[in-house]
């Protein structure tokens, strides 16, 4: 990752962690910025217009919910079930 790509995922991390109020669901929110950045993979943005941000970050909820589950959650049940296959054999 370039340090322009880092500065632009603090930058959106920022901006996003303002409003953000699911408590207990860090990995959500990386889901979130994660898709944020692949809409907007540059720093080409107006911030004056943020609400096209948190529009895409609310479409992105939207198909999701809280109890959803994310990356890390479908991570570590692959994990799980790859160590309950092994421990039958």
């Amino acid at each position: 990752m370039t340090e322009e790509e880092i500065i632009w995922r603090e930058e959106v991390i920022d901006f996003l962690g303002d409003y953000w109020e699911i408590k207990g669901r860090p990995d959500l929110f990386n889901d979130v910025v994660d898709h944020i950045l692949n809409v907007y993979p540059k720093n080409n943005f107006d911030w004056e217009n943020g609400k096209v941000i948190l529009g895409e970050a609310f479409e992105f909820l939207q198909t999701h919910c809280t109890s959803a589950l994310s990356s890390k959650d479908l991570e570590f049940m692959a994990l799980t079930e790859k160590e309950r296959l092994l421990t039958m054999t």
